[in-house]
Order: structure tokens, then C-alpha cells, then sequence
């Protein structure tokens, strides 16, 4: 089904927290929660509102911060074949 806010559609919780986390790696405004639409009955990320609990548990803190790292050492090395 699709949605009126041309949001990005998960299906479950987990989807959603899944993509949550992958915000928060991959952007620097990243999405803070996630929240059930009463429309199209899916999951969407979102940026206002209280931050999610997920993102302060320490292994999902330690992990975003991982995987920065990685990314930012990926986009460093890319740039150097230049």
C-alpha cells in the first residue's frame, strides 16, 4: 500500500529498527525514531520527536560508531586512488 508521506515503507519493527540504525551511521542529520502510521499501517523513520531508547543501548551506540569509522575510512582510501 502505498503512503501519502512518500516515506520510506518497513513492515515489521524490526525492519524499522534496522533502518534506524542505519541512519544514524549513515547520515548527519540522521532519523531518530521510527513510529507505526495510522495510514498505510507500515513503519517510517522520523526526525522529530523523543529520541528512540534503541539508540542509547551501548551496543547499538558502539556499533554506529564502528561503522562510521568504517565509512569514513572507506571514503578516505577512495579519495587516495585519485
Amino acid at each position: 500500500m502505498d503512503c501519502s508521506s512518500k516515506k520510506n515503507q518497513y513492515y515489521t519493527e524490526d525492519e524499522a529498527a534496522e533502518a534506524l540504525i542505519r541512519s544514524n551511521i549513515r547520515f548527519n542529520k540522521p532519523a531518530i525514531s521510527y513510529y507505526l502510521c495510522s495510514e498505510c499501517a507500515q513503519y517510517h523513520l522520523t526526525s522529530r520527536g523523543p529520541k528512540h531508547l534503541l539508540l542509547n543501548q551501548p551496543e547499538v551506540v558502539e556499533r554506529i560508531h564502528k561503522e562510521q569509522q568504517v565509512q569514513e575510512w572507506s571514503q578516505a582510501l577512495g579519495r587516495k586512488k585519485s
